[in-house]
């Protein structure tokens, strides 16, 4: 059973990271008003950057919340 709730944790987890990607990049996208392969590239690079930063804030709070819950 845990091994079942760790999967979903970790499915939610992702899911997380990569909706924040793509809301990134959309945004971006919309507000440098450019669709250009440079443009799209330079905030999808960004908006990678910017994923990977906030799994680390995910992990690090899911870490912290579940050590004072303990």
């Amino acid at each position: 059973m845990v091994a079942i709730i760790n999967t979903m944790e970790r499915k939610k987890f992702f899911v997380q990271v990569a909706i924040a990607i793509l809301l990134y990049v959309i945004i971006s996208l919309i507000l440098a008003k450019d669709m250009s392969t440079d443009t799209f590239l330079k905030e999808l690079k960004d908006g990678l950057i910017f994923g990977l930063v906030y799994g680390v804030f995910l992990w690090i709070w899911n870490r912290y919340k579940k050590k004072n819950n303990s």
